[in-house]
């Protein structure tokens, strides 16, 4: 497989949602309150509760790997987990928008299309590619 220009400026654009996505699962688990803004969420006891910190080892756990598949050339694997991966923020925008108010939670729902299109472009220019 021949890495083109697009395709090396894709997976260095899939750092920044990787990137992203390990300082704020790291931010929730270490510093609960600074993590009430990512989230708009007004209790901070609720960021101090199982869900919260599960929610900070997801974001930490799914940062990782598309950092590291990016990092390490991995790229159809990194493609899957982008595509697939997009549904993580849509769902959170789903869950959130009850509790916070549906612009809010728009926060939540802005990165899917990016992420989306960079795991798509990605697997499109792979296959093209084999």
């Amino acid at each position: 497989m021949t890495i083109t220009k697009g395709i090396k400026i894709a997976k260095y654009l899939c750092l920044f949602p990787g990137v992203f996505l390990v300082v704020s699962g790291l931010l929730i688990l270490l510093l609960p309150n600074s993590a009430g803004v990512l989230f708009d969420i007004k209790d901070i006891d609720t960021l101090k509760e199982p869900m919260a910190l599960a929610m900070g080892i997801r974001q930490l756990a799914i940062g990782s790997m598309i950092t590291l598949l990016a990092l390490s050339n991995q790229l159809k694997a990194l493609g899957l987990i982008m595509l697939i991966g997009a549904l993580v923020p849509l769902t959170d925008f789903i869950v959130f928008s009850a509790s916070i108010g549906w612009v809010s939670s728009l926060r939540h729902a802005a990165p899917v299309p990016l992420i989306f299109g960079l795991g798509f472009y990605l697997m499109y220019q792979i296959r093209k590619s084999e």
